[in-house]
C-alpha cells in the first residue's frame, strides 16, 4: 500500500512539472491518432504537452518512401526549426515502413535541437506484428542517442488498420505512466 502511495504521488508531483513534446510523422493519419491519444491521456495526467507534427514537403509514392526508409535516408520535411530545449521528456513516433522508421523522423533527428541529454521514448504504428518491430526501435535509437539523447527502454508499439488501433492499445496507459514516473 505505501510503495502504491509514493508511486502515486511520483506520478503527482512529475505530472505537475513536465512538459512533454511529442514529435511525429504520420502518413495515413494512424501516427497521428495515436499522437493525439497520448496527448489527451497526458493532459488528464496534468502533464502540459506539445504535439508537434513533422511535415514533409511533398508527399513521395510508396516506392521512393520505401527506398529512403530501407536506407535511412532524409527526406525534405517542411517544418525543420526544431528546438527541444523546453521538453523534459520527448516523444518520437513513427509508422512502421519496411520494419524501419520513416525517413522524414530521420530528418528531424538530424535538425533538433538541444536533444542532448533529454529523456526519448519511441512510439510506433504499423500493419507487422508488434514483436517484429525491434529493428524499428533500435534505428529510432541508434540515430537519437547519437545526437547525445537518453533513451527510455518503454517502446510503444501499435498495429493499426484503416485509422483503428488492432493491436497493443492495452499497453498505451502503461506507456504513460511509465514516462511521467520516468521522466
Amino acid at each position: 500500500m505505501i510503495n502504491y502511495l509514493i508511486d502515486f504521488m511520483i506520478l503527482i508531483f512529475r505530472g505537475l512539472t513536465m512538459k512533454i513534446g511529442i514529435v511525429y510523422y504520420s502518413r495515413t493519419g494512424n501516427t497521428k491518432k495515436v499522437a493525439q491519444i497520448l496527448e489527451e491521456k497526458f493532459k488528464k495526467e496534468k502533464v502540459e504537452v506539445d504535439l508537434i507534427e513533422i511535415e514533409h514537403v511533398k508527399r513521395p509514392g510508396f516506392l521512393k518512401a520505401g527506398r529512403a526508409s530501407m536506407k535511412q535516408q532524409e527526406l525534405p520535411i517542411k517544418n525543420t526549426d526544431f528546438d527541444m530545449k523546453k521538453y523534459d521528456f520527448i516523444l518520437t513516433g513513427s509508422p512502421t515502413w519496411g520494419g524501419r522508421p520513416s525517413p522524414f523522423i530521420t530528418t528531424f533527428v538530424n535538425k533538433a535541437e538541444n536533444i542532448k541529454g533529454k529523456n526519448v521514448a519511441i512510439f510506433g504504428t504499423g500493419m507487422s506484428p508488434i514483436n517484429d518491430r525491434e529493428k524499428f526501435k533500435e534505428i529510432i535509437k541508434n540515430n537519437l542517442e547519437s545526437k547525445g539523447a537518453k533513451i527510455n527502454d518503454n517502446f510503444l508499439a501499435l498495429t493499426m488498420k484503416k485509422g483503428q488501433i488492432t493491436d497493443g492499445e492495452q499497453n498505451i496507459d502503461d506507456f504513460v505512466k511509465n514516462i511521467i514516473k520516468n521522466g
